[in-house]
């Protein structure tokens, strides 16, 4: 597994975590403090927004489970992904994610319906 792959996984961990505690300390082990989330819906700027934001999403999405389906790729620091929110077998919505990474940690997230 790669250092991109794992960030990704740990992304959505922190996504699908019901304890604000623990997001927040895994959002923030994973985001640059000036990092940024721009989703279609919504844009976070820095780790403190972000962690603010996506406990907002995850209230608002109840129980419902947002999974990483696939890595397409990395290359150069950036990860391309999909993703679904819902059971797998019938998801409620898909999308595609770019994340850009630098020493290890998220700068930039692009969040993608589709």
């Amino acid at each position: 597994m790669s250092d991109a792959t794992q960030i990704v996984e740990t992304y959505f961990k922190a996504w699908n975590d019901f304890d604000a505690d623990s997001r927040k300390a895994t959002l923030e082990s994973i985001f640059a403090k000036k990092a940024k989330i721009i989703d279609p819906d919504w844009v976070a700027e820095g780790v403190h927004a972000i962690v603010e934001a996506i406990g907002a999403a995850r209230e608002k999405l109840g129980d419902l489970p947002l999974d990483l389906t696939t890595v397409i790729g990395s290359h150069n620091d950036a990860v391309l992904y999909t993703w679904h929110l819902g059971p797998a077998a019938e998801p409620i919505a898909k999308g595609y994610g770019v994340l850009q990474l630098e020493d290890g940690v998220i700068e930039l997230a692009y969040n993608f319906f589709g």
